[in-house]
């Protein structure tokens, strides 16, 4: 089969009829007058995803638009990822081999090899809705000066069902101040231009949860950006997502980005709920090892400690 006729991962779940791969650009602003629309750069970053890789692709494939650089950074997959890459070589730029020091890292090593003049990532569990990339260069051709643009997104579960709707908001202090909230844009659909993305020095590599978050706080701190009002992507959440699985490091890097960025008032609130979180920990933990079975194990010295693990 060939990859460009493949459906749109999306097309079933919103009704949308995508165009195929080699019919001529869409009308719109762009198509009518531009004689070539400013170049993209998308980062893939990717560990073991081959069951949703090939939908993150495609999402990419059926945007029809001419002008887009697609760099996957592959941390070593040792699935099926690698044949799903060897599918679509041709539709892409750059395939980054592993091992890396995890998704930041990958995300770097992607942005120093594009040439574009808009970045972004996608998550390779996640995908771009239909006529995304037109949206946004319409935008950022609209307005010369324009640095960051931000729109509305969809998170679905695994097998596609909807869960929540995640409007743009405003990239300012009060907004990152706010996240913890629960008052957050998703990652899938924030834009930015490469000298935005040289000034700040690109992601922070100690942050593997909260990379993107610290990573609009300091481009909130340098820019305003646009609020796009429809949906451009879509984040898929499961128990298996890493946000999911590592909350509590999701916690301690809040603090991180907090104190890196001069954010004192929440870095105390959020030290102390952390304060408080591990002292509920110790407190359950002491009222197992005190309760009577563990007692009576620890008696007939089957109850594992460092100084006897037991089997």
């Amino acid at each position: 089969m060939n990859p460009t006729m493949a459906p749109h991962p999306c097309a079933h779940l919103y009704g949308w009829e995508i165009p195929n791969h080699a019919d001529p650009p869409r009308s719109g602003p762009l198509a009518e007058s531009a004689p070539e629309p400013p170049r993209f750069s998308v980062v893939i970053p990717t560990l073991n995803q081959a069951e949703t890789i090939e939908d993150t692709l495609l999402s990419l494939i059926h945007q029809n638009y001419p002008n887009l650089e697609i760099i996957v950074a592959d941390g070593g997959s040792s699935d099926a990822t690698a044949a799903i890459l060897d599918r679509y070589q041709e539709q892409l730029s750059a395939v980054l081999p592993g091992p890396d020091r995890g998704q930041s890292d990958a995300i770097n090593k992607g942005f120093a090899r594009a040439s574009g003049d808009i970045f972004f990532w996608l998550n390779s569990d996640d995908y771009l809705l239909p006529d995304t990339l037109w949206r946004v260069a319409s935008c950022f051709q609209a307005d010369a000066n324009l640095e960051f643009a931000v729109g509305a997104g969809d998170v679905i579960s695994l097998d596609h069902r909807f869960l929540r709707h995640i409007p743009p908001l405003p990239m300012d202090e009060a907004t990152m101040l706010n996240w913890k909230n629960d008052q957050w844009v998703m990652q899938q659909c924030c834009f930015w231009t490469k000298s935005l993305w040289q000034r700040v020095g690109g992601v922070d590599e100690q942050l593997h949860l909260l990379m993107d978050y610290d990573l609009w706080f300091r481009f909130s701190r340098r820019t305003r950006a646009a609020m796009i009002n429809e949906k451009l992507a879509v984040m898929r959440y499961y128990p298996d997502a890493k946000t999911v699985k590592q909350r509590t490091k999701a916690s301690e890097e809040l603090a991180y980005v907090y104190a890196k960025n001069g954010a004192f008032a929440s870095l105390r609130e959020q030290v102390a709920d952390l304060v408080v979180q591990r002292g509920a920990k110790e407190d359950y933990l002491n009222r197992i090892h005190s309760s009577l079975p563990v007692r009576l194990l620890k008696r007939l010295s089957l109850f594992p400690t460092p100084a006897n693990p037991g089997p």
